[in-house]
């Protein structure tokens, strides 16, 4: 059994959006704590290890340790569709095999379900990477960050130096540079 609640919808809204530019499948194991995804783009190339502790939900409930796979993209399509003063419930239906998003405002209601998948079979290994630096910034920011410098290259460079947070990007088509101050409002923390 798995079920959460959120009154505000923008901010997973985001978190799943930035999944789906790297993931296309993608295997959630869920426990009593957290939401976790360990996965690869298609090409083996990006990882995406994800962590969603269950205090961003309104409520969270989860009996046992159950794996959801979805297709990210047709996930995201689904919450594309709920209004941001909807109070969304998402629940998994073990029995009939589907993830349902209940959205409700005032007196009404709409209900999507949408097929889950076999889990994926093959294990992601966890690699023995030691960073020296770490930065955590809003998802908004990231995105768009991205989406800068995905008008001149498809690949990105992230550094941490000194006081400052960079991603930038080069192509043929030019060059593109995002760069927080330690002290800027979307940095939530440099290290």
């Amino acid at each position: 059994m798995f079920e959460v609640e959120i009154s505000k919808i923008e901010p997973f809204r985001n978190l799943v959006k930035a999944l789906s530019v790297i993931v296309e499948e993608g295997t959630f194991n869920m426990n009593e704590a957290q939401i976790k995804l360990l996965a690869m783009d298609p090409s083996h190339v990006a990882m995406v290890d994800f962590e969603l502790p269950r205090e961003f939900f309104d409520k969270y409930s989860c009996e046992g340790e159950p794996r959801l796979t979805v297709n990210i993209g047709e996930f995201l399509k689904f919450l594309d569709r709920v209004d941001r003063d909807e109070h969304v419930t998402i629940k998994l239906d073990e029995e009939q095999a589907r993830l349902v998003i209940l959205c409700k405002r005032g007196g009404h209601s709409r209900r999507f379900m949408m097929p889950i998948l076999e889990p994926l079979d093959e294990e992601v290994p966890q690699p023995k990477i030691f960073f020296k630096a770490s930065a955590r910034i809003l998802t908004g920011s990231l995105r768009r960050a991205m989406r800068d410098a995905s008008l001149v290259s498809e690949h990105v460079k992230l550094e941490v130096g000194g006081e400052t947070f960079k991603i930038s990007a080069t192509g043929d088509m030019g060059s593109a540079l995002s760069e927080w101050e330690k002290a800027s409002d979307e940095l939530l923390e440099l290290r």
